[in-house]
């Protein structure tokens, strides 16, 4: 990480900084702003959808940028309401499958705030299936709940309980997704599926620990953020900004690289 270079822990730069930074930190953690990245990933990618449904061969295509950012305006305010009504679960805790049901729904409705259009009659509304299953495979994959001990300065999950059922749920509906995305001549999600189903995989059959759990929470999303940027670009910015600002923010905060693209099998956190 440049930041960590250009300001070492335990110099005096970064005990100023230190010091200054807690009102940021809080406002991360008090708005759950980390989420945004899978609300506007979801997003991105019901617009990818649409760009798709329009033209099959839509690639790199720079001229959606300001429908695309009110699109994920409105999916934030969604968001936002859906957070604060309690609609949405975002707790520590396992959730019921009525919880799980009521999640699916808002995040549906998320990529349909990206997918839909006045042109909808003429959109392959059957193509949104691959995208359910990828999503309900997300949801149980988020089931497991990661948090940072800085006494121990390591990660750990909160419980290992009903391990088996969600990663093998998650790991056949990835599939299913593969194989529907396939048969639906979509391309974005069968591949996105088919590379994204080894992680849940990985995570079933070798013995516990978090940091496959950490893989499984990340490369799933970003392999479904990058192919989502082959067809609108411009999301990489929002995403760089994003990552870059909650990064930075956790690094001068707790002296951790978070979000990270680590997948080192010994992490030595306070120094990666």
């Amino acid at each position: 990480m440049i930041l960590a270079r250009l300001i070492p822990k335990h110099s005096k730069k970064y005990e100023n900084f230190n010091k200054h930074i807690s009102v940021y930190a809080e406002l991360i953690e008090k708005y759950n702003v980390i989420t945004l990245f899978s609300v506007w990933i979801i997003t991105a990618s019901g617009f990818s959808y649409l760009l798709g449904q329009i033209d099959r061969y839509s690639y790199w295509d720079w001229s959606g940028f300001t429908e695309g950012i009110l699109r994920l305006i409105l999916s934030t305010i969604l968001y936002y309401v859906t957070s604060k009504t309690e609609m949405l679960k975002l707790g520590n805790g396992r959730v019921t499958y009525l919880d799980l049901f009521f999640k699916l729904i808002i995040c549906f409705m998320f990529f349909l705030i990206g997918a839909v259009s006045i042109r909808m009659i003429e959109i392959n509304i059957i193509g949104f299936l691959p995208y359910v299953c990828a999503l309900l495979a997300g949801i149980y994959i988020y089931e497991f709940k990661i948090s940072y001990d800085k006494e121990n300065d390591d990660w750990v999950i909160d419980s290992w309980e009903n391990k088996v059922i969600y990663l093998a749920i998650s790991l056949i509906l990835m599939i299913v997704s593969t194989v529907l995305g396939y048969e639906l001549d979509d391309p974005i999600i069968s591949t996105v599926s088919m590379v994204s189903l080894f992680f849940p995989a990985v995570a079933l059959i070798w013995p516990n620990h978090v940091r496959h759990i950490k893989r499984l929470q990340f490369y799933p999303l970003f392999i479904l953020a990058m192919f989502t940027c082959v067809r609108s670009p411009w999301f990489l910015i929002i995403l760089w900004a994003l990552f870059f600002i909650i990064r930075s923010i956790n690094y001068l905060k707790y002296g951790i690289t978070y979000p990270s693209f680590g997948v080192a099998e010994e992490e030595t956190i306070a120094d990666v």
